[in-house]
């Protein structure tokens, strides 16, 4: 079990997750509902399931063969687990009595519930289950296919692989379609979660983790309930070396509005969910074909140590498309040398090129030992993966395309590189060819696009682990955020001093009142100066043409400070110091999630900010490492690094402030509805950076 801290609903969780292994594992079943339990029963035994079935209706004599008994107090025993398939009102009454007679684990089939905006029927079947392991409601229920255990309505097949993947998805029928797809994709378990009143997709993560017939880890999700459990089940299977993908759904507001419908899952702020999987060494992808080809990828468990890979083709567009999506999808394609162009060119077909992609021309496509020796030959030059691609034939490949697949099983013996045959189209890898392949360590990955895809995810989740390992593991920590209200706005100099007090650097200021006295500070401070209108409701000052900057004299500040002072909301003036050697312009701010809690914003800043949307979000906490790494990370990094021979920029003063910014955010985490710092002027190396704008506004949290 995790190491939690003791707290009474942290015993409680603790209690569930270890009865959710009597759901994985049961010996009994009991089944309450009408007649169409006989069919959830039937794949049961199908699937392998040997142990006792009981059966609960009140008129029923029997179902599927069993005796019904009237109530689930009759029954003859605790079932280890049940089926419960009754209306939504009932389906409380029984998890009710279930937990009365000591049932440790069940499944609550029936909709209704938070997402038809019944909160208070949720609520009492969460107060109903008490400790027990409560799968859904709304869910189509469990599958363990590698020891033949089926908890479910309807048929999902019986393919029970020795190893596998786990699926795990808060739909019914998405997690349904990755079983059944024509994708040659092992899967260990199907848990369908549902409305997660109970058992999260956190707890489904932390019950296969521990099983070493589990390779990795599928998720499709629409809103997490705990973001730091899920933190620290995900980080369980980083450590056991279990990848984990994820698809997120509800990432545009309509989708966000059909999450909150289907499931009562709040979707969250789509940005945050990438930035939580990044920091949890999570492989993100964006489409369902996506999520399964990179399940397969994992579950054979050749993922390429890098991005170098090495292509055969027998056709000049083959070879054209794949250099676009290597470029477009992060994958190098390395250019053999003059040494192995040379060994090339002893094996090809005269009019083939020596390059990568190979293209062996139709001259050498029927003859396996041709093409295996010309992409052994490609591949002494250094790689990390080697690929074919080729569409096969739905009614067999014969002596024209045979040969093909078949001269891979030698590259893959002689290399013993991660191997893969690319097919053109999803359609292009019938069954057969898939399990050749499959039986030899080769993985078929169905669809060019989401091959490439699939290959430059892979390689920068190897990077990115490499990254995790050596800082000790994902950060687990979340800085919860929850519901704020109200909202008053600092100003300007608050807003400064505030964040002064945790380590940024501000500009010297005065805070004067007509412009007399504006003249008078900018004398003070010296020339040039920046005055800005001041007042508890100016947030946007620019424009309101309360800003002017790079003022010279006193004339020049008498002038603005004059204008100003008529500007409706405007109670006083703030004089600065004018900052005029800025190497780059920055935005540091926070975001608030009520899931995910607050989130550091580092992008561009100044005009940049909404030209470029060059931006990274960090989920707090973040450390010094994570600030730099994701500074790296933005296409105004080039102004930072010196472009064009520019000086450089001091990144370590913009680490520093953001991470102070992050940390007075961390200490506020109570009350802090919005921080922006617009811009942070970053100086040359070693002259520091400022932050010359700041807003902060604060809520009340809601009761």
């Amino acid at each position: 079990m995790n190491d939690l801290p003791e707290t009474s609903a942290t015993d409680r969780r603790i209690r569930q997750r270890r009865n959710f292994q009597h759901m994985l594992r049961p010996r009994s079943i009991a089944y309450i509902g009408g007649r169409g339990l006989a069919d959830a029963m039937d794949y049961a035994r199908e699937l392998g399931f040997t142990g006792e079935m009981w059966t609960v209706h009140p008129s029923y004599e029997e179902i599927g063969g069993v005796r019904c008994v009237p109530t689930v107090a009759d029954l003859p025993g605790v079932p280890d687990t049940a089926w419960i398939a009754v209306s939504t009102e009932r389906s409380v009454d029984i998890v009710r009595e279930l937990a009365a007679i000591g049932a440790p684990s069940a499944v609550c089939y029936a909709a209704g519930f938070s997402e038809m905006g019944d909160g208070g029927l949720e609520r009492e079947l969460i107060a109903a289950a008490g400790d027990m392991a409560l799968l859904g409601p709304n869910c189509m229920g469990m599958i363990n296919f590698l020891d033949g255990i089926a908890v479910t309505v309807g048929d999902h097949g019986v393919l029970r692989p020795e190893r596998g993947i786990a699926c795990i998805a808060q739909s019914g029928t998405i997690v349904g379609n990755m079983v059944m797809s024509e994708r040659s994709l092992p899967v260990s378990h199907m848990l369908s979660m549902g409305n997660q009143s109970v058992l999260d997709i956190a707890d489904g993560i932390d019950a296969v983790t521990d099983d070493p017939r589990v390779t990795a880890i599928m998720l499709y999700i629409e809103g997490l309930k705990d973001a730091e459990a899920f933190a620290r089940a995900s980080a369980r299977a980083f450590a056991a070396g279990k990848p984990i993908i994820v698809l997120k759904a509800g990432v545009s507001e309509a989708g966000r509005q059909i999450a909150l419908s289907h499931t009562g899952s709040l979707a969250g702020t789509p940005e945050l969910y990438e930035a939580l999987f990044e920091r949890l060494g999570i492989i993100s992808v964006a489409t369902f074909p996506e999520l399964l080809e990179m399940a397969k990828l994992l579950s054979v468990g050749e993922i390429p140590q890098g991005n170098r890979v090495m292509i055969e083709t027998c056709s000049g567009t083959d070879s054209g498309y794949c250099a676009d999506l290597a470029d477009r999808f992060g994958v190098a394609l390395p250019q053999p040398d003059e040494a192995v162009k040379a060994e090339l060119r002893k094996v090809l077909p005269a009019i083939a090129t020596a390059m990568n992609p190979l293209d062996v021309t139709m001259a050498q496509w029927a003859d396996r030992e041709a093409q295996a020796t010309s992409l052994i030959t490609l591949l002494q030059q250094p790689a990390d993966a080697a690929a074919l691609v080729i569409n096969y034939p739905a009614n067999g490949g014969g002596e024209t395309y045979d040969p093909a697949i078949e001269a891979m099983l030698d590259v893959r013996q002689a290399t013993g590189l991660p191997c893969y045959v690319i097919t053109n189209l999803p359609e292009g890898a019938p069954r057969p060819m898939r399990e050749l392949l499959l039986a030899h360590g080769i993985v078929p990955l169905q669809g060019m696009e989401d091959a490439f895809s699939c290959l430059g995810r892979a390689a920068r989740y190897v990077a990115r682990r490499r990254e995790l390992e050596a800082a000790g593991g994902p950060e687990q920590r979340i800085v919860g955020a929850g519901e704020l209200q109200g909202g008053t706005l600092l100003d300007e100099s608050a807003s400064k001093a505030a964040l002064a007090a945790f380590g940024v650097a501000v500009p010297a200021a005065r805070l004067v009142q007509g412009a007399e006295a504006a003249v008078s500070a900018a004398d003070t401070l010296g020339y040039p100066v920046v005055v800005k209108g001041h007042g508890s409701t100016l947030a946007h000052k620019s424009e309101l043409g309360a800003v002017a900057v790079n003022l010279r004299d006193a004339a020049a500040v008498r002038a603005a400070a004059t204008t100003m002072a008529a500007i409706p909301g405007v109670e006083g003036l703030l004089v600065e110091a004018m900052v005029g050697d800025a190497v780059a312009e920055m935005i540091v701010g926070i975001k608030r999630d009520p899931a995910l809690g607050l989130a550091l914003v580092i992008g561009s800043g100044g005009i940049l900010t909404e030209l470029l949307a060059d931006s990274v979000n960090l989920i707090l906490p973040a450390s010094e490492a994570d600030v730099r790494r994701a500074i790296g990370r933005l296409r105004g990094h080039a102004l930072l690094a010196g472009f064009r021979g520019r000086p450089a920029g001091d990144i370590d003063a913009l680490v520093a402030t953001a991470s102070a910014i992050a940390a007075y955010a961390q200490a506020h985490a109570g009350t802090l509805m919005e921080l922006d710092v617009n811009p942070v002027l970053v100086r040359e190396e070693g002259k520091g950076a400022v932050a010359v704008d700041a807003l902060i506004r604060l809520g009340t949290p809601t009761l």
